[in-house]
């Protein structure tokens, strides 16, 4: 590693060092670059670098006029980074499709306690549209992503969620591919009407089995 590779992650070690030691929240302001600076005893410029890479993974924005803040919950750009490099590769694709599998199985178990009567109500209404498009014979595509996106966000754990989305995000072709196998919308729309349904009981084993099932019969 290069000595101006070193004094960059100790930049970053001790921004993170700041922030502990300030006790500082997200929402809260940094101190100034300048500030950090005189702090860490190093360039400005070495500063504004770290700062910059910080912000590009969401955990800090800066706001025109006003300062760096550190960000609350809620950005996904380091997963969608890590999503974009893995999938060049057959077999980083298999851990994609497999994590998304585990991180749906476990959201639907969360939902079967914590999902929403507005939740549920939209997991209906994207069944209708999906039935709908295909008996006009357009593929349910992007229902068929906001059925899982609304699975998951019904765990109400954001940061699965953020971990899923680019996951699914980088996986949209593999979904219009599937779906365009003979028979598959049909099957899908009642996979998922069985999903619902294991939600609407309550009934985490009913759910996660239909889930399990969708997923191998959707061959993501």
């Amino acid at each position: 590693m290069s000595e101006k590779s070193k004094v960059y992650l100790n930049i970053l070690k001790e921004i993170n060092a700041i922030i502990h030691e300030d006790e500082l929240l997200p929402g809260d302001k940094l101190p100034s670059e300048r500030e950090l600076a005189d702090r860490l005893n190093a360039g400005r410029s070495s500063v504004r670098e770290a700062l910059r890479a910080l912000e590009l993974l969401d955990l800090i924005e800066t706001r025109k006029g006003e300062g760096t803040f550190i960000r609350r919950s809620g950005g996904h750009k380091l997963t969608e980074i890590l999503a974009s490099f893995f999938l060049r590769d057959e077999g980083a694709r298999k851990d994609v499709t497999e994590t998304r599998r585990i991180i749906e199985v476990e959201a639907v178990r969360l939902a079967c306690r914590r999902i929403t009567a507005e939740q549920l109500e939209k997991l209906e209404q994207l069944l209708e549209t999906s039935a709908k498009k295909w008996s006009g014979g357009i593929l349910p595509v992007e229902e068929d992503y906001l059925f899982h996106k609304t699975l998951v966000e019904s765990s109400q754990n954001r940061l699965m969620l953020n971990m899923w989305r680019p996951l699914v995000e980088y996986s949209k072709v593999a979904l219009k591919k599937s779906l365009s196998r003979e028979g598959r919308p049909e099957n899908a729309i009642l996979e998922h009407r069985s999903i619902l349904q294991g939600l609407i009981d309550k009934d985490e084993d009913a759910a996660v089995r239909s889930l399990r099932d969708h997923l191998e019969n959707s061959r993501f």
